[in-house]
């Protein structure tokens, strides 16, 4: 189910590997591409996130790709491997040291990958059309398995990590092992469901091209796998801002369900949100920053699909999207919004858009995220921002 393969990865002629990797780029902004873009003619981002989406690039950058692996920026390596990442990190004062590797997913065991957010067919569409173009995984998906035992980390115990990155605010470590030293974790995570932290789309773009086309496709896609119970996957909420309209207008609605209270400002906002152990959101708009607490569960479980969890049911980011949002302001569910992880970025959008109003949502719940992975069930998008993201450009997995 999980294979060692033998990855493309950036040559010395390439330069400096810091300037050459980058985020996923479904978390890349305008401005982020363009710092990106400056640092290096064969940093990543050329190659996994176009200038704009309106035009018909995929051809482009199968072209670009083709010509950095025959110039040598980009070598095959000669054996197998599983690449073992470790990422070192800081947040709110307090170290982290996380462990992954990165290998390939058989797709047809796909039945043993867990989504949980809702994706939009536009973006699984041009993954399609760039995974058909350049045959390649440019960038792996991020997947979780349980492990109680911490098999990986004692596997590697004796492995000597040459590789050592900066990158933004992580220092990344990375090597290259065999199969036989990854084979005792790789058998049991046989016996065990996956699920996908980031990656949505492009695990079903690979998913739905190969069962399209079973003779031309890749049968694999390149995976991150790190494990769900460690103290080192964290797991941020992402905000939303939303078209609003008048909302002194809802007030008075909204105060039948929301117990509707002033804040001084985010800090005190986000303090109280994080303080709550009952679904509440912070809400801005105009200047103003409030806190909204839900009175009581059982009031709005009738807006809710009856058919679904408690769990899916109690989960804040199911309860703005399922009933704040559709209720009070009109706006479907699978309604592109504006997302940021940081508070600030919302704030700035709705200053600047009349008519506009922000959501901040407090840290998920992992085990309840779980829980409702395991249920099949589906949460809106965003739902989920794990912590911190894997760098594209380590290593990549091309099937030609």
């Amino acid at each position: 189910m999980i294979f060692p393969f033998k990855g493309h990865r950036y040559s010395k002629k390439a330069g400096s590997l810091e300037q050459l990797i980058a985020p996923p780029y479904d978390v890349i902004g305008t401005e982020l591409r363009k710092i990106l873009v400056k640092r290096s003619e064969y940093n990543i981002v050329h190659l996994t996130l176009p200038e704009s989406f309106e035009q018909n690039y995929h051809k482009e950058i199968a072209e670009k790709l083709e010509n950095w692996c025959k110039n040598g920026i980009l070598v095959q390596d000669e054996d197998e491997n599983f690449y073992v990442i470790k990422q070192k990190f800081i947040y709110k004062g307090k170290n982290f040291e996380r462990t992954g590797f990165i290998g390939l997913f058989d797709l047809t065991q796909s039945e043993k990958i867990i989504k949980h957010e809702i994706i939009f067919n536009k973006y699984r569409d041009d993954r399609i059309k760039l995974l058909d173009a350049t045959k390649s995984n440019l960038e792996p998906i991020f997947l979780l398995y349980e492990d109680k035992e911490f098999l990986l980390e004692k596997l590697i115990k004796s492995v000597s990590f040459q590789a050592k990155i900066k990158f933004d605010d992580q220092l990344i470590e990375m090597e290259n092992v065999k199969l036989d030293t990854l084979s005792p974790l790789i058998e049991k995570i046989k016996k065990m469901p996956l699920f996908i932290a980031d990656g949505h789309h492009r695990f079903q773009a690979s998913f739905e091209y190969f069962q399209k086309s079973h003779d031309s496709a890749p049968r694999f896609i390149m995976v991150y796998l790190t494990n769900i119970v460690s103290d080192s996957l964290l797991s941020l909420p992402t905000h939303r801002a939303i078209r609003a309209g008048t909302v002194e207008e809802k007030i008075s609605e909204i105060n039948d369900f929301f117990e509707i209270r002033d804040m001084k400002d985010l800090n005190d906002t986000m303090e109280h949100i994080e303080k709550t152990d009952v679904c509440a959101f912070g809400f801005y708009s105009q200047k103003k920053f409030q806190l909204w607490t839900l009175k009581q569960k059982e009031m709005i479980k009738k807006f809710l699909p009856e058919t679904y969890s408690d769990d899916w049911k109690s989960f804040d980011v199911v309860i703005l999207h399922y009933f704040v949002l559709k209720k009070f302001f009109n706006i479907d569910e699978k309604e592109k919004l504006f997302y940021d992880r940081d508070c600030q970025s919302i704030i700035d959008y709705v200053d600047k858009n009349p008519g506009s109003a922000g959501f901040f949502l407090k840290t998920p719940d992992l085990q309840k995220i779980k829980n409702i992975s395991l249920n099949g069930e589906i949460l809106p998008p965003k739902s989920t921002f794990f912590y911190p993201k894997v760098p594209s450009g380590l290593v990549i997995a091309r099937y030609v």
